[in-house]
């Protein structure tokens, strides 16, 4: 049989059309012989806007009128004395140092002073690629550690921008030593400061930059067009002997592997979100939010909108939309005949149900204003999350970190599907570092459950899964500052533990369940075999008790929110939940906080088993010795310790370290 690819060409005027467009004829995309390049998510950077360095570093400088400290500072001589020959001559560092000062304008390639953000000071410095391509040496390393120390001083947050190519190959080691100062002065400033440190990446950022001052931000910021790594294509390729990917190390491809945070579209974007993050408040007061009395219907629908192919805006009232799709909230569950059928049609709604209520439905809905801490990205007909997503929101005037699982989603004629989120190792380590700066910030954390499990793939596993999923749980559960877990959800296995703290304050939907590893997946264990019947999954989930109920009976749950057929019924609900779970913690301190988490958890079955040894004469059980020298025996179980005196421990805390009165007769 001929392929019909060998067909002739359909501009041919010679061939009949009924063989193009005729019954079981020959279609159009047969007849194209031109081979298809199939399209991947990195066909986007392509696509990407160009950007000029410095003309965003202009830009920018000009919008926050930066009012400059020590622009004065400059090298005055050769240093170590490196030169180049070219031609007859012998060229200095000097001379190249004029040479470029004549290009660009400036003195030197670092910048700093103070900066406005709508009207929020901070201390700004920028690195301009114009001079000597923006590199570090000792005058721009100097620069950083002056503007750390003014933020100190000023109690200002600091902001970096620029871009650089890295450390200056005619200072050696005199600048290399630069990535040590500068990244010990952003430590410093972190450490004795509960102020934001944000950098901002605008084109190209490689070698010292990139490995000193930016990774330790508190938040990583690229404008979209750059590009960012350690070392560059040329020195990859040459180590590597093979070409390097077109947009491997694009800000694009850095923010999918979770190297950045956030990609702004433009210098004008950037100030806005800079703007609203430092302009969130923090009153450190109880909350008093007036609920709403309007009456609600009993149904409603949540939207699902979908914008052009590409990265999103960070700021939502930036994002573009060319799509929108309305969702009934319509509980599956509603009508099941026994139990079991509930469960599992809750089961199922979680895994598959697009209407469900997601992270950034309740950052939209349930605070006053929230200000994203990510993108997410538009391609053909996927509307990708990361799996983990946070944002900084404000209810009743106090700021929150709020973190949580988020679903994907696709978005194709009106139907809507939905991809559960799976964290990966990178996702983890971002929920980390935005726990690490919310405790800096001396902000609480608000935490959104909704998982089946954490990514199951070995490449997940060669990347650290369980270490980073540990580092989630240990940051999670000594957070410094109240914390809230509500469990929107499924709360799957460690990989749900690692964004559910539990002992403080825990809030669950009713739609909601929690298991130690999905029913599925325990089903499997269970009966040993790779896919078990839906009768064997419905028993292990009815009897694995894994429902709000039953969580709140165990005593992990606080409080259960009806997940209503209204989503604005749901959220309404949540809020208040929200505000007493966070005013039952405040004024607590960080000691007071993991004390009463830890009682909270302690094991409330556990007690001393009786054993024929442990019987006096008769047959009747002895009382227990003091606890040390039971504890010594071999064959006994320890005691369960008294639950402590939360009262009398929280006057303890707070009470000056006084000795004893004298006891009198």
């Amino acid at each position: 049989m001929a392929d019909p690819r060998e067909s002739r060409d359909p501009e041919d005027h010679d061939l009949d059309l009924d063989d193009v467009f005729g019954e079981g004829g020959v279609t159009p995309d047969l007849l194209d012989r031109r081979p298809v390049k199939p399209r991947t998510v990195a066909s986007l950077y392509e696509s990407r806007p160009g950007l000029n360095p410095t003309q965003a570093v202009t830009r920018f400088m000009e919008a926050v009128n930066l009012q400059e400290r020590f622009g004065h500072l400059r090298v005055v001589d050769d240093l170590i004395g490196l030169q180049r020959r070219v031609g007859d001559t012998i060229e200095r560092y000097t001379d190249k140092l004029r040479n470029a000062e004549a290009r660009s304008g400036t003195s030197e390639s670092a910048r700093f002073g103070i900066g406005h953000f709508h009207g929020e000071r901070a201390v700004v410095y920028v690195v301009d690629w114009s001079f000597f391509a923006g590199s570090l040496g000792e005058v721009a390393g100097e620069k950083f550690v002056q503007a750390a120390e003014l933020a100190e001083r000023e109690g200002l947050p600091l902001i970096s921008m620029g871009a650089s190519s890295g450390v200056r190959q005619h200072e050696n080691v005199l600048g290399l030593v630069q990535m040590q100062r500068m990244a010990a002065a952003a430590n410093k400033f972190q450490h004795t400061t509960n102020r934001p440190y944000i950098s901002v990446l605008a084109g190209q950022v490689w070698g010292g930059m990139s490995a000193s001052a930016v990774p330790v931000a508190d938040l990583i910021v690229a404008l979209e067009g750059t590009d960012y790594g350690f070392a560059g294509r040329r020195v990859i390729e040459t180590f590597e002997g093979r070409e390097v990917p077109r947009g491997l190390q694009s800000a694009e491809a850095n923010y999918l592997d979770r190297n950045v945070d956030v990609l702004v579209k433009d210098v004008d974007e950037l100030i806005d979100f800079v703007g609203q993050v430092l302009g969130s408040g923090r009153t450190g007061n109880r909350l008093r939010v007036k609920d709403a009395d309007d009456a609600l219907a009993e149904t409603g629908s949540r939207t699902v909108t979908a914008g052009p192919e590409g990265f999103s805006a960070a700021l939502w009232e930036r994002q573009e939309v060319a799509e929108q799709v309305e969702l009934p909230r319509d509980r599956r569950d509603r009508d099941s005949a026994t139990p079991r059928d509930s469960l599992m049609a809750r089961y199922n709604e979680i895994a598959a149900g697009a209407a469900r209520l997601d992270t950034e439905y309740y950052l939209r809905h349930v605070f006053d204003g929230a200000v994203p801490f990510y993108n997410h990205v538009r391609f053909e007909d996927q509307k990708a999350y990361p799996s983990i997503i946070a944002a900084l929101a404000t209810l009743g005037g106090q700021s929150f970190m709020v973190i949580g699982d988020q679903p994907s989603y696709s978005i194709s004629g009106g139907y809507v599907g939905k991809r559960p989120a799976n964290p990966s190792p990178e996702d983890f380590e971002y929920a980390v570092r935005m726990m690490t700066a919310a405790e800096r910030w001396d902000l609480p954390i608000v935490f959104f459950t909704d998982t089946l499990g954490a990514m199951p793939s070995m490449a997940a596993e060669r990347r650290g899964q369980s270490r980073a999923i540990a580092q989630s749980i240990k940051r999670a559960a000594s957070h410094p500052f109240p914390t809230i877990s509500v469990i929107t959800g499924a709360m799957g296995s460690g990989g749900g533990l690692a964004t559910t703290p539990f002992g403080r304050e825990t809030i669950m939907l009713d739609s909601a369940l929690g298991f130690v590893s999905e029913p599925r997946s325990t089903a499997s264990i269970l009966y040993s075999v790779a896919n078990p019947s839906v009768e064997q999954v419905g028993m292990t989930l009815e009897t694995m008790k894994a429902s709000a109920l039953d969580l709140k009976a165990q005593g992990l749950v606080d409080t259960i929110v009806h997940d209503a057929d209204n989503p604005e019924a749901t959220v309404r609900e949540l809020r208040a939940a929200v505000v007493k779970g966070y005013n039952a913690q405040h004024g607590l301190n960080p000691r007071r906080l993991r004390r009463q988490a830890d009682d909270r958890l302690r094991p409330r079955t556990l007690g001393k088993l009786a054993t024929t040894d442990e019987r006096g004469p008769g047959g009747h059980e002895e009382q227990p010795q003091q606890q040390h020298q039971g504890a010594d025996r071999p064959d006994s179980e320890p005691a369960a310790a008294p639950a402590p005196d939360l009262k009398a421990d929280a006057e303890a805390d707070d009470a000056p370290a006084t000795p004893p009165e004298p006891a009198s007769d």
